[in-house]
């Protein structure tokens, strides 16, 4: 397996504007999710993805290409540098959420569930390139955020030639999306309607990587 010896630096948070600069005079400290915005953004990973921004205002079509190709496995590059996330479009989930009862199986991180302090980060900001990685229903690139310590992006098919787009599942990382939209992938394994790993059978699930935090979730929803 070739590992990206790249880590990213800390993306500075954008300037703040509007209601955030009232919030900031009043003493409060800004809040997640913390996006990053095109005029000032210093990408993190300059030799390994290029960022393509949509046009102004519609920086939802934005997206990332590969710098270089990759073989199956390969990891693209540690996911490090992350920043408190709370359930936002922009977020990337790594626990579950809601957490699991304490009563559900034990075969699982303490973390995992109802018990665990309040302050666990069941929900992460990238602050790095790999905000733009896409969602696909056929993906070339998987999130492994088991644990949230050692997280990696990894290619899921080979070849992965430069510079192709890179995509991964969201259902893969989330449970419930915090706002569900209409999937124009235009792939075969299109499921049209993207809201997240809940709604999904385990039978279109089990084709995929998927985190085992989603896992969990999906045999606490089978059981209930």
């Amino acid at each position: 397996m070739t590992v990206a010896a790249y880590l990213p630096t800390p993306v500075p948070t954008p300037p703040p504007a509007g209601a955030a600069v009232a919030e900031l005079k009043k003493g409060k400290a800004l809040k997640p999710p913390y996006l990053p915005q095109r005029h000032n953004y210093t990408p993190t990973h300059p030799d390994l993805f290029r960022i393509e921004f949509g046009p102004e205002g519609e920086e939802f079509g934005s997206s990332l290409r590969a710098e270089k190709a990759y073989k199956k496995g390969d990891i693209l590059c540690p996911i490090r540098n992350t920043l408190p996330g709370i359930k936002a479009y922009s977020s990337v989930q790594v626990l579950p959420d809601p957490p699991l009862p304490s009563s559900s199986s034990s075969d699982y991180p303490s973390t995992y569930f109802d018990s665990a302090p309040s302050s666990t980060r069941r929900h992460i900001e990238l602050n790095s390139d790999l905000l733009y990685v896409n969602h696909s229903c056929d993906p070339n690139v998987v999130f492994d955020v088991e644990g949230h310590r050692s997280m990696t992006a990894s290619a899921s098919r080979s070849p992965l030639p430069s510079p192709q787009i890179l995509t991964f599942a969201y259902f893969s990382t989330e449970w419930d999306m915090d706002q569900p939209f209409h999937c124009l992938c235009g792939t075969d394994r299109c499921i049209k309607t993207i809201q997240g790993a809940k709604d999904l059978d385990t039978k279109v699930l089990d084709s995929y990587f998927i985190n085992r935090h989603i896992r969990a979730m999906k045999e606490h929803q089978q059981r209930s």
